[in-house]
């Protein structure tokens, strides 16, 4: 079954290093994010902390990426007009973040592998952000993103776990990206090992290859959310 999410990328602010970014985001504005929670704006939250170094090759996409499950669209236009946003994680993320960050709605579906649960616990998770090959439309771009059988770059690689977002809409309608991959590893050397085993050439007519950027990082679960395939 799909669900609804809002993907974001943040970067943190230039006087602070990754750690402390990390750091700030895993415990201040955790505990704001928390109350958004409790208000029912969201069911589920997870923060995926970048892992140094990079891998060779891929763009760097952010220094962060929160992950939000949502029943409705409709939520998010409450959320930043609640009293929790605009007296809690709203004026907060300017104390450890940098702008633009870039978010997006979209359909998650699971390609592949575990279901999450402890299997995962220890595991490194690679996101992936494309556009679209510009011969496809976005529905017809949508179809086959989610119908993918194998990890974009790396088909004949078989991770822990796979999943895939097609993006439905950006706030301004200019989201910079129409898809997300994510696949989990049992840990950053068997990731690297995968990546640096890609073929150059696979994905080729579906995504715009140019545009990919990503980021290896750690997943942590705030509140695992209730689907949880």
């Amino acid at each position: 079954m799909d669900v609804l999410k809002v993907v974001s990328f943040i970067n943190r602010r230039a006087d602070f290093s990754l750690a402390e970014f990390s750091q700030y985001w895993r415990s201040t504005h955790k505990a704001h994010a928390l109350k958004l929670v409790e208000a029912g704006f969201f069911s589920g939250y997870i923060q995926n902390h970048a892992l140094e170094p990079a891998l060779e090759g891929l763009e760097v996409m952010a220094d962060g990426s929160p992950e939000l499950w949502i029943d409705e669209v409709a939520a998010l236009a409450r959320l930043v007009e609640s009293r929790e946003y605009k007296e809690g994680a709203g004026p907060d993320e300017a104390c450890f973040m940098t702008p633009p960050s870039i978010a997006c709605v979209a359909r998650e579906r699971v390609v592949d592998g575990l279901a999450r649960g402890p299997a995962l616990d220890n595991a490194v998770k690679l996101m992936l952000v494309v556009r679209r090959d510009p011969a496809l439309g976005r529905e017809a771009f949508q179809r086959c993103w989610l119908a993918g059988d194998g990890p974009l770059l790396m088909p004949a690689a078989r991770p822990l776990r796979l999943t895939r977002q097609a993006v439905e809409a950006g706030p301004d309608e200019a989201t910079p990206f129409d898809g997300v991959e994510c696949s989990w590893w049992l840990d950053a050397a068997s990731a690297r090992a995968a990546w640096a085993g890609r073929a150059a050439r696979a994905g080729q007519g579906l995504a715009d290859l140019r545009s990919l950027r990503g980021l290896l990082v750690r997943e942590e679960v705030v509140r695992a959310p209730a689907v949880t395939a």
